[in-house]
């Protein structure tokens, strides 16, 4: 009689190989843009991308976000999707989130949540974390953000970086 094998734990880069994860980056490029192509400059997903970043890092408020963009620097809104390197103001928050095809953008997201694996009318709980650093300044500090589902009791997933 032949063993059969179970495997218990599943390695992240062998499952996005034959499986690929759309990041939150690409699902926000797919929420329609309602500005006219005259005078548009920034991308509306980088756009929204960007705020996402600034209000995970508790910016509370449009100028909040566009300040904590301008922060960054042009190596982070390059990689955020702005071509210029220059991270959008305020105004351009005001007048993007004013003009927002709200349903919209909440299908959108709803979409990318499900595709996640997360079910429809799930509790989600986004938390950030700065963890000090330990023997002074020899060892940075490290900062941590987290997605949970609490229903489920998942962790969808957990991004760390040094600061």
């Amino acid at each position: 009689m032949a063993e059969s094998k179970v495997t218990t734990s599943v390695d992240v880069e062998e499952v996005t190989s034959v499986v690929p994860v759309e990041s939150l980056a690409e699902a926000l490029n797919a929420v329609p843009d309602p500005r006219h192509a005259k005078g548009k400059r920034h991308g509306l997903g980088s756009v929204l991308c960007l705020a996402v970043c600034a209000m995970l890092c508790g910016a509370q408020s449009r100028y909040a976000v566009a300040q904590w963009g301008r922060d960054q620097g042009e190596e982070i809104g390059r990689a955020l999707g702005f071509r210029r390197g220059k991270t959008p103001c305020g105004t351009t928050f005001h007048r993007i989130f004013t003009a927002l095809d709200v349903e919209e953008f909440e299908r959108v997201l709803g979409k990318w949540f499900a595709k996640q694996g997360l079910p429809e009318g799930e509790a989600l709980a986004i938390d950030g974390k700065g963890l000090r650093g330990i023997h002074g300044e020899e060892l940075p500090a490290v900062h941590l953000v987290t997605a949970y589902a609490h229903w489920t009791g998942v962790v969808l997933g957990q991004k760390g970086g040094k600061g």
